[in-house]
C-alpha cells in the first residue's frame, strides 16, 4: 500500500458512537453516506504525515502544515477533536470531505486524505500560500487594477458554474472563504470550507434550514423559503461587490444588529455610493445588480454570468487602460464592519434571526398590501414607505 492509501481503502471501523450520533442526527444530508465515509476513513495518520506549525483554528477544528513522509510534500490539515464534536459540527467534519473528493475543478480545494484517529478526524488538503481574499485586501499597498478583481471574478464563478451543475450549493460564501493558490500576480483563486455545503439529490431540490455568514446570506435563507444554488450567487455577488470598492453593500450606518443586517438585506437596500464607486465601470455595476436581485428567479446564474460584458470588457482592454482602484481608502468601514460579516450563524442562532425577520416582513407587509406601489424599509423606524417612482426611498434623517 502507497504512502496515502486510497479513499476507500481504509479498514472499516466498528460501529462507535460517533455513527449512532449521526443516524440519530435526522437533519443531516445523506446520513447513510456520511455514516459510510466515518466508517472508511484512512487510519494512521501520524505514520503518513508530520505535523507542522499552526495556520489558524475554528470553532471545531485547528488547520496545521503538515509534510507527507514519502514524498515530502507539504500540505495543509484541518484537525478536528471528536469528543468536542457535536452531531451538526459532525455532520459538517464528514460532508466537506465527501464533497471535495467528488469534486474536480481548478478553482476548488483539492483534498488528498481524510482520516480517522482514536481522538481525532484529520482532512488533509492543498496548501493554500497566497491567503485568504479580505487579508489580501488588507495587506496590499498598491491600488487594484479593476481588470485585476474581473479576473478574480471570473475564477469565481466559473468554480461556481461548475458546482451549481452538480447541485452543490456553498452556502458560505464569503471573502474569508475564498483562498489564492500562491502569492504569485495571477495566483488560481479556491474556493474552501465545505462544512456547510449540500448537493442536492435533483436541480429542483431546495433547502430549508437557516445558517450562514450574516452579511452574505441571501434573502431567501433569512426568511427560510426554499433555496438552493441562487443563493451562492447572492453571497457572491456581496464578495464581488466588497472587492471593487472596499467595504460590503449592506452597510448602513444605523445597522448596530444582525436583524437590522437582515432587514436591510431582505429590502436589496444597498447604493453605489460616490466617491467609491467613481471610477469602477457601468458593466461592473450592472453584474453586481443581477446577482444582488433579492427573488431568486430573476438572479443570474453563475454559468450565465460568464458571459457577461463586463469579463468580454476586460478581455480586450488594453491594461494601460484599466484604471487601478483606490479600494484602500474603504477598507476601514469594511474592517469595523467584520465582527458581524465573520460571525458564522450555527442553524438554532440564525433560526431565531430569521424567525424574528420574517415575523417583522410578514406583518408590515400586510399593513401595505392594499397598495400597488413599490416599498422601501425605513432602517431606523422599521417602517415601510411607498414609494413614487418605483424606486427604494432612503430613510429619512
Amino acid at each position: 500500500m502507497g504512502a496515502v492509501a486510497s479513499w476507500c481503502c481504509g479498514v472499516p471501523a466498528p460501529a462507535d458512537p460517533t455513527c449512532e450520533s449521526l443516524l440519530r442526527y435526522s437533519k443531516a444530508t445523506n446520513v447513510s453516506t456520511l455514516v459510510e465515509i466515518e466508517r472508511d476513513a484512512l487510519r494512521d495518520f501520524h505514520t503518513k504525515f508530520l505535523l507542522g506549525r499552526k495556520l489558524g483554528a475554528g470553532a471545531y477544528a485547528t488547520v496545521y502544515e503538515c509534510d507527507e513522509v514519502a514524498t515530502k510534500k507539504k500540505y495543509a490539515c484541518k484537525v478536528y477533536a471528536r469528543h468536542g464534536l457535536d452531531a451538526g459540527a459532525l455532520e459538517c467534519a464528514l460532508t466537506e470531505p465527501y464533497l471535495l473528493k467528488r469534486m474536480y475543478h481548478p478553482g476548488i480545494l483539492r483534498c488528498r486524505g481524510f482520516y480517522k484517529e482514536p481522538t481525532t478526524y484529520v482532512l488533509v488538503m492543498e496548501e493554500l500560500t497566497g491567503g485568504d481574499i479580505f487579508a489580501k485586501l488588507h495587506e496590499s499597498k498598491e491600488k487594484l487594477m479593476e481588470r485585476d478583481i474581473c479576473r478574480l471574478v471570473k475564477l469565481l464563478l466559473e468554480a461556481l458554474a461548475y458546482m451549481h451543475a452538480r447541485n452543490v450549493v456553498h452556502r458560505d460564501l464569503k471573502l474569508e472563504n475564498l483562498m489564492l493558490e500562491s502569492n504569485g500576480e495571477n495566483a488560481a483563486l479556491k474556493i474552501v470550507d465545505f462544512g456547510f455545503a449540500v448537493q442536492l439529490p435533483t436541480k429542483d431540490a431546495a433547502l430549508t434550514e437557516v445558517l450562514g455568514t450574516p452579511g452574505y446570506m441571501a434573502p431567501e435563507v433569512i426568511l427560510g423559503q426554499p433555496y438552493s444554488t441562487p443563493s451562492d450567487v447572492w453571497s457572491a455577488g456581496v464578495i464581488v461587490y466588497t472587492l471593487l470598492c472596499g467595504y460590503p453593500p449592506f452597510h448602513h450606518d444605523e445597522i448596530q444588529d444582525v436583524q437590522k443586517l437582515f432587514r436591510c438585506i431582505c429590502y436589496g437596500y444597498f447604493f453605489f455610493d460616490a466617491p467609491y464607486w467613481d471610477d469602477i465601470s457601468t458593466e461592473a455595476q450592472d453584474l453586481v445588480r443581477r446577482m444582488l436581485r433579492v427573488t431568486p428567479a430573476d438572479r443570474a446564474t453563475a454559468a450565465a454570468l460568464l458571459d457577461h460584458p463586463w469579463f468580454t470588457m476586460h478581455a480586450t482592454l488594453p491594461e494601460t487602460k484599466s484604471e487601478p482602484l483606490d479600494v484602500l481608502r474603504a477598507l476601514k468601514p469594511l474592517q469595523s464592519f467584520q465582527r458581524i460579516m465573520k460571525t458564522r450563524l450555527s442553524a438554532n442562532h440564525a433560526r431565531d434571526h430569521a424567525h424574528a425577520m420574517a415575523s417583522l416582513v410578514a406583518s408590515k407587509l400586510s399593513q401595505v398590501e392594499a397598495t400597488t406601489a413599490p416599498i422601501a424599509i425605513d432602517l431606523r423606524r422599521s417602517t415601510l414607505l411607498p414609494t413614487a417612482r418605483g424606486g427604494m426611498a432612503p430613510p429619512t434623517p
